[in-house]
């Protein structure tokens, strides 16, 4: 199949998420299958044309924009093996630091800027030649290539075969704008309704990508269930119960060349399930690393995340300054978000400063690092579609702690000691007296060897790869090339 990949971000250009790790690896297994996968991203001012040798392709490319034009250029590169990688450039619009906000607020021009490229990665498939089977486009701002596709480009012969896809990475972002921002799509006025995009009066990217999508993914199979719920559907939940019957969850998943401890080029050792030792080591060098105290006995949990109120972590840091006067473990943890919750583990490191280890901000060798010399890893999140870093740390023997949702509860399986069986620990309610309780548990096993290393042997036995997902992902993209819709539904 001819497939188009359209995504905001994708590494190794650029990157602020998942989303940028799913729109590298995706295409890549997707290109291994024997489909032919050009990925369509903006040319943002952080994208160097030298280092990714990026050649311009096509002439330049005019874009209606409301009542008028916009001009564009593509460029293209085979920077990511395998797949051509289209980008969109308009410096008004991406010339910036920044891909969504200035670090503060999130760009005004928001809308203007996701039309634009959407659209615009809509003309270029034609000007480049390449008729696609399969549109698969990723979260709001690149949800209106459906819409487009069934309306204004609807009866355009060069469409005519062309099926599309959504998938849903975080439906907390749905891209909601004034409603008098609609002028600017160009779209026919009976698609701001709401069946389409009109949303309490407002512009809803993501709500009508999913009235226009022939199928709908998430990224993970209790996170499609959980969308239909009013607590997780964020306002849309009647939307994805309606479109329930294309409603499809597949689950993420990780890059085993980039994530394998047996193989990984940046950790200070390397290590498998069959040999360990080198784990160890990897602990004590990020001990020392992040200024805890060098001691292999010390339990040593933490977490790479964004310091946020979706993944618990004002739960984790009260909790934490709760317990860590009465047992003897450290924690770490590399991210950035709020400041009011990064406050707290400021507070925490100045009662601990050799036992608390913080890093503000991304560093991507060092979240290896973290990965490979954590005993624990923590991921008490209220809501997680898919997650990564919990089958990051499965493979690195970090063994997860997570809340029971999407797809955590899909990857992380609760431990039996008697049995011997389970990957992990998991809890039910995000609350502090839920999390402490499962946190003691957690270091009672640690503190048993024997069990810890069976523990550790089935975390790092976990094995579900990009070639797996791609499998249903063919399932689903088979199912709606047969008979692709020229209509909103």
């Amino acid at each position: 199949m001819k497939i188009a990949f359209l995504s905001s971000e994708a590494y190794p250009y650029v990157k602020t998420g998942g989303l940028a790790d799913v729109s590298h690896s995706l295409p890549r297994a997707l290109a291994d299958s024997g489909h032919e996968v050009f990925l369509f991203l903006p040319r943002y001012y952080s994208v160097d044309r030298d280092r990714y040798g990026l050649r311009q392709a096509g002439g330049p490319l005019g874009v209606p924009m409301g009542n008028g034009e916009k001009w564009a250029a593509i460029y293209q590169t085979r920077h990511i093996a395998e797949i051509t990688t289209c980008f969109i450039e308009h410096d008004a619009y991406f010339g910036r630091d920044g891909l969504y906000d200035d670090g503060y607020h999130a760009y005004g021009d928001n809308a203007e800027r996701f039309i634009f490229f959407t659209r615009a990665a809509i003309h270029a498939m034609k000007d480049l030649g390449f008729a696609p089977d399969i549109v698969h486009c990723n979260d709001w701002q690149t949800a209106l290539a459906p819409v487009y596709l069934k309306t204004l480009y609807g009866n355009d012969p060069f469409y005519a075969r062309t099926a599309t896809l959504l998938t849903v990475h975080n439906a907390g972002y749905q891209g909601v704008f004034p409603g008098e921002m609609f002028s600017l799509t160009g779209l026919p006025p009976e698609v701001f309704t709401v069946e389409g995009l009109e949303f309490y009066g407002r512009m809803n990217f993501l709500k009508g990508g999913l009235a226009a999508a022939d199928a709908v993914t998430t990224v993970s199979p209790t996170h499609a269930r959980e969308l239909q719920s009013e607590e997780f559907g964020y306002d849309l939940a009647g939307v994805f119960r309606n479109i329930s019957r294309r409603l499809y969850g597949i689950l993420n998943a990780i890059d085993h060349e980039k994530w394998d401890p047996a193989l990984d080029p940046v950790i200070p050792a390397r290590y498998s399930a069959r040999d360990t030792a080198g784990k160890s080591r990897c602990k004590s060098a990020l001990q020392k690393k992040m200024g805890v105290t060098v001691d292999p006995r010390a339990p040593l949990l933490g977490a790479i995340t964004r310091v946020t109120y979706q993944k618990g972590m004002d739960v984790l840091a009260d909790t934490l300054t709760h317990m860590m006067s009465d047992d003897d473990f450290q924690f770490i943890i590399l991210g950035a978000g709020d400041e009011g919750i990064i406050r707290r583990f400021e507070a925490l490191k100045k009662m601990f400063p050799r036992r608390v280890g913080l890093y503000w901000g991304f560093d991507e060798e060092l979240a290896h690092w973290i990965e490979a010399g954590l005993d624990i890893y923590l991921m008490p999140s209220r809501y997680e579609p898919c997650g990564l870093n919990q089958m990051y740390s499965l493979r690195y023997g970090a063994v997860p702690v997570v809340r029971a949702t999407g797809g955590l509860e899909d990857t992380v399986t609760q431990w039996d000691p008697s049995a011997g069986r389970g990957n992990g620990f998991t809890f039910g309610e995000l609350t502090g007296e839920e999390l402490y309780n499962t946190l003691r548990w957690v270091l009672r096993a640690y503190r048993d060897r024997g069990q810890w290393a069976r523990l550790m042997e089935n975390a790092m036995a976990f094995d579900y790869r990009w070639k797996d997902a791609v499998a249903e992902y063919e399932k689903v993209y088979g199912l709606i090339a047969k008979n692709p819709s020229r209509v909103l539904s």
